[in-house]
C-alpha cells in the first residue's frame, strides 16, 4: 500500500507540474497577441499620404515655388535646388524652422552677411538628405539670414542662395504654440490646415516648416515643375 500511495502522489505531482508549465507558456503568447496590433498600427497611421485635396489647396495658397538655379563660376550642369522648408518668398513664421530641400546635398550653410554661422558638409560616400533640425539659436523677430545649399555633384562655391527673414515676435510665438498644440497627429494637422483661408497662407507656410509638421505633408508640396 505504501508503494501504491507513493506512485499516486508521484503521478499527481507530475500532472500539477505539467499544468503549471502549460500556464507559464500560454500567458506570454496572449500578452504578445494583444501588444502586436498596437505597435503595428502606429507606424501605418503615420505613413498615410495626406489628402490630395489638401495638397492642392496648400499649393494654391502658397503660390509658385520654382527651383532656384545653382550659381557660381564653375557650375556648368544647369543644376537647381527645390527648397521645401522654410517656404521661399514668405517670412519665416516659426523660431526653429526645419531645413529641407529635395534631393541630396553636398553642403548647407547659414550665414549672416559674410559670417558663416553654421555649415554641414557631406562625406564622399554619404550625402546630406532629408529634413534637418534648426541647428543654431532660435530666430529672433525680424532677423535676416542667408541659407545656401549646394547640391550633390556641384563644385565648391556653387550654391543656391535663399534669403530668410523672421516674422514679428507675436507671429513667431503664435505659430510656435499652434505647432506644439497640433503635435504629431497627422489628422489634426490636416484638419487645421484644411480650414485655413487664402489670406492665411503665411500661417500655413510657417506651420509646414515647424519640426512637428508631418514630413509626408511637407514633401508632397514639391516645386512648381515637379509632380506631387
Amino acid at each position: 500500500m505504501t508503494d501504491l500511495s507513493k506512485m499516486r502522489n508521484h503521478v499527481l505531482g507530475f500532472g500539477a507540474a505539467a499544468l503549471a508549465m502549460a500556464a507559464a507558456t500560454t500567458l506570454p503568447s496572449a500578452v504578445i497577441a494583444q501588444a502586436n496590433p498596437t505597435k503595428s498600427s502606429k507606424p501605418e497611421a503615420m505613413v498615410q499620404p495626406p489628402p490630395r485635396s489638401l495638397i492642392q489647396k496648400l499649393r494654391a495658397f502658397l503660390g509658385v515655388n520654382p527651383p532656384v538655379a545653382v550659381g557660381g563660376s564653375r557650375s556648368g550642369g544647369g543644376q537647381s535646388i527645390c527648397l521645401l522648408s522654410p517656404w521661399p518668398g514668405i517670412p519665416v513664421g516659426v523660431s526653429t524652422p526645419v531645413l529641407q530641400a529635395v534631393g541630396p546635398l553636398n553642403e548647407i550653410r547659414l550665414e549672416r552677411g559674410d559670417q558663416i554661422l553654421w555649415q554641414q558638409r557631406a562625406s564622399s560616400t554619404q550625402p546630406i538628405e532629408g529634413p534637418i533640425a534648426w541647428p543654431i539659436n532660435p530666430l529672433q523677430p525680424g532677423e535676416q539670414l542667408s541659407l545656401k545649399l549646394r547640391p550633390r555633384g556641384a563644385s565648391g562655391g556653387d550654391f543656391a542662395t535663399y534669403s530668410l527673414r523672421a516674422a514679428a515676435d507675436q507671429v513667431l510665438a503664435t505659430n510656435d504654440r499652434q505647432a506644439q498644440a497640433l503635435g504629431r497627429d497627422s489628422k489634426a494637422w490636416s484638419r487645421f490646415l484644411g480650414q485655413l483661408k487664402p489670406e492665411q497662407a503665411a500661417t500655413a507656410a510657417a506651420l509646414l516648416s515647424s519640426p512637428q509638421a508631418p514630413i509626408a505633408l511637407r514633401q508632397s508640396l514639391q516645386c512648381s515643375d515637379r509632380e506631387g
